[in-house]
């Protein structure tokens, strides 16, 4: 039996050997023909591992193009929810910084590229700031009164935001508009941060976000026009020197018992520290009003201006 076996096996051998080869060769082709290797691509949300609390994160991109190859078999059983990009943020710092995209493709497929390879988040980390709430004035009442007291429930308030914006934030300004008043009113006052160049700065919440004001205001003071100026502490930085502080306004109206105004010649703002100047800066500050005295707009503002001892 084996014998006749193998004689089954030899009887043209060599014959059988080339039709094999030939069969392999033909199935290659023909599976090659009908299933090739091709490219293509994928575009995909990026997903961020390991994100820190009490950071407000801003990516650059928010999606990631992967480009794969692979058979036309595989093109055709995939799918995009297949094919995933991450980023990992375990080893972050605050700041800017570019973080490699890590990607995840189904078996068979062959990574060409991602694009983009890096995605640059920029990480500014939540903070809290105090700051004085400061009240600003415009307008006059009514002709024959003037303002006696202004009062506010709210001394401060505070920030909450991104560091690079809290960061910005000089003082915190209410605004009361007094043109034509001719009696004593409360009013709710919405507070703003406010910069150095004067304008809002936006993304920074405030608690509280407003203040109560009470404006008490009489009649019959004596008014009068006097100049103002500016009460620096001594404690600017010795890498700088000062150049000049300017006061806007200059002058100001003051009102009060006639005895008690015609002894005034100017009026001295609070003293004010310079500890904290690095550069030229505008501020608002409060005047040093005597007592019965006051003023439609008890704060001004100082500009500091600064330089590099040479």
């Amino acid at each position: 039996m084996m014998t006749r076996l193998r004689g089954i096996v030899q009887h043209n051998l060599p014959a059988k050997i080339a039709a094999l080869i030939v069969a392999v060769v033909l199935w290659l082709y023909v599976m090659n023909d009908q299933n090739p290797a091709m490219e293509g691509t994928y575009t995909v949300p990026v997903t961020i591992e390991n994100a820190p609390d009490g950071y407000l994160m801003n990516a650059a991109d928010d999606t990631v193009t992967i480009r794969v190859r692979g058979s036309r078999s595989l093109f055709v059983a995939a799918d995009s929810s297949d094919f995933h990009a991450r980023i990992n943020l375990s080893d972050f710092t605050e700041g800017e910084r570019a973080y490699a995209v890590e990607t995840s493709i189904p078996y068979g497929f062959e990574l060409v590229n991602a694009s983009p390879d890096k995605i640059t988040v920029n990480l500014d980390r939540m903070i809290q700031k105090t700051l004085r709430a400061e009240l600003t004035i415009s307008g006059s009442p009514a002709s024959g009164f003037t303002v006696d007291k202004v009062s506010q429930t709210n001394e401060a308030a505070t920030m909450l935001g991104p560091r690079s914006l809290v960061n910005q934030v000089t003082h915190i300004v209410g605004h009361i508009n007094l043109s034509g008043q001719s009696s004593d009113y409360t009013a709710i006052v919405a507070l703003s941060p406010i910069n150095s160049e004067g304008r809002e700065v936006s993304g920074v919440s405030l608690q509280p976000p407003s203040t109560e004001v009470s404006i008490k205001l009489v009649r019959g003071l004596t008014r009068k026009v006097v100049a103002v100026q500016a009460k620096p502490q001594s404690d600017l930085s010795p890498q700088l020197r000062l150049e000049g502080i300017t006061v806007e306004p200059s002058r100001i109206e003051i009102a009060g018992a006639e005895d008690v105004i015609g002894k005034i010649t100017s009026i001295e703002t609070e003293e004010f520290s310079l500890s904290q100047v690095r550069e030229t800066e505008k501020r608002s500050v409060k005047l040093a009003l005597p007592a019965g005295v006051t003023a439609a707009d008890p704060n001004v503002t100082v500009e500091i201006k600064v330089g590099a001892m040479q």
